[in-house]
């Protein structure tokens, strides 16, 4: 269970054990290419005879961190990052809204957020 954390060398540990994730990533590409090219005189901008425009879109894996670093530093009051493990099996890393004792049970953790108890 990871709470706030001050220093960058344990957020990163943090952000480490939560491990990695692959995300699908577009990148985009747009060419411009002209014969002749010249300026013109009327709106000042760059213009050719014969142009040629091209656009591409592309898709890559790259690898992400589930919990970034930064995220373990912005943890507000009452907020935890945990690594659950139900007896058998470890479960993903997740968000844990965490409630203190003296709140009434019967109530949400984000109904006390919105009225401002935490």
């Amino acid at each position: 269970m990871f709470l706030t954390l001050s220093d960058d060398f344990s957020a990163q540990m943090a952000a480490d054990l939560c491990g990695k994730v692959e995300r699908l990533k577009p990148g985009y590409t747009i060419t411009e290419a002209g014969q002749d090219a010249r300026i013109s005189f009327l709106n000042v901008r760059p213009a050719a005879h014969k142009t040629t425009v091209s656009a591409a879109k592309t898709y890559s894996l790259q690898y992400e961190y589930v919990f970034q670093p930064k995220i373990f530093g912005e943890l507000q009051n009452a907020q935890a990052i945990v690594l659950p493990y139900d007896g058998l099996n470890p479960l993903p890393p997740m968000f844990c809204y965490l409630k203190p004792n003296y709140l009434k049970v019967q109530t949400s953790y984000f109904d006390h957020v919105a009225k401002g108890d935490l």
